[in-house]
């Protein structure tokens, strides 16, 4: 069995319409959550980009995983151990109380992330799972649950590699990690459906959580 990962960052407004397309087709995702930013809107452009006051939405993601992303978005290489403590508990703390959930995987926000910050979460935390932001195309488990990279960065890459993730026999994981956003701005819902109608038409490819992933690899 080959395994599929959506893991999406940041709880916008547009995970409304992802989540759609996904419980249209009964798929499970991952979503990395920042509990510290609330209704907090940027711009990429002239288009501004929302996210939820995540106290509204909580049955949004029923169904699906929510994970912590950090408190407030950081660069973590940037903060002391303390800092880094800190944005990821009291992240972890305030989901919980949220979604009424056990909150166990991470996503690192942006690329720079390394062994020392994964270092602190599993000394720190009580989370089972990180997610970097790196590249990896070999679609091989990582060394361990701390070790998580990323297959493909946004929706024509996934579609480029998804032929090969079928076809190679030793392939076992792809997670695709991007935005709900994205999909927005590069006018691609289309190319996503594209994707989901191969996942679920594929008997070999189950798509899984990060949380669900963790206990198929490493349990």
């Amino acid at each position: 069995m080959k395994y599929f990962t959506f893991s999406l960052d940041d709880g916008t407004i547009y995970d409304e319409r992802v989540i759609a397309l996904f419980n249209k087709y009964g798929i499970h995702a991952t979503f990395n959550l920042n509990s510290g930013l609330n209704n907090y809107t940027w711009y990429k452009g002239d288009i501004p980009i929302t996210r939820f006051n995540l106290n509204d939405v909580v049955k949004l993601y029923n169904g699906h995983e929510v994970a912590s992303h950090t408190l407030t978005h950081p660069h973590l290489d940037e903060l002391d151990e303390w800092g880094v403590i800190h944005e990821i508990n009291e992240d972890i703390v305030n989901l919980n109380n949220i979604f009424s959930r056990h909150i166990r995987t991470f996503a690192t926000p942006f690329h720079n992330s390394g062994e020392r910050e994964i270092s602190i979460i599993r000394k720190h935390t009580l989370l089972r799972s990180v997610r970097l932001s790196v590249i990896d195309e070999s679609f091989l488990r990582p060394i361990d649950s701390y070790h998580y990279k990323v297959t493909a960065l946004n929706i024509d890459r996934a579609l480029e590699l998804i032929n090969d993730f079928i076809a190679n026999k030793e392939a076992e994981i792809f997670i695709y990690a991007g935005h709900s956003y994205d999909f927005m701005l590069n006018n691609s819902w289309d190319k996503l459906e594209e994707l989901v109608k191969i996942l679920v038409n594929n008997q070999d490819i189950k798509v899984v959580t990060m949380d669900e992933l963790t206990s198929l690899l490493f349990s």
